[in-house]
């Protein structure tokens, strides 16, 4: 069985890396929205179509995708890809509260995502 294992067959029993003096920032972004503008980000396991869905709504002036948590930093799509990092896939919108509410972005949002679904990604 040892032999298996050393061929990367059977169960991971890697231990997650340490975040403990880790170079990568762990607070908040530190960018403002535009004025009378607010931020919104959005997990939904992959995130090229719930981008272009917020991309339709009238009120959203901006969006953003990119990556949220994980063991790497500055990861690209392929390392992220590869299920090794423990990022998520985000899309940060920014939005105007008068044109377009935040009840309405989570609409948008769990139209295009059940989290039910194979890896969390987004339905059809």
């Amino acid at each position: 069985m040892n032999i298996l294992k050393n061929l990367g067959f059977g169960a991971n029993n890697k231990p997650a890396p340490s975040m403990e003096g880790s170079s990568i920032a762990q607070g908040p972004d530190d960018d403002v929205p535009a004025p009378g503008q607010q931020f919104a980000q959005f997990g939904a396991g992959c995130f090229w179509g719930v981008e272009l869905a917020f991309q339709r709504v009238p009120g959203v002036t901006k969006t953003e995708v990119g990556y949220s948590q994980g063991f790497v930093h500055n990861p690209s799509y392929e390392d992220v890809c590869t299920g090794s990092t423990n990022h998520n896939e985000v899309v940060r919108v920014q939005y105007d509260p008068k044109e377009c509410s935040f009840d309405t972005l989570l609409d948008v949002f769990w139209a295009r995502h059940d989290p039910t679904t194979l890896n969390r990604q987004v339905g059809s």
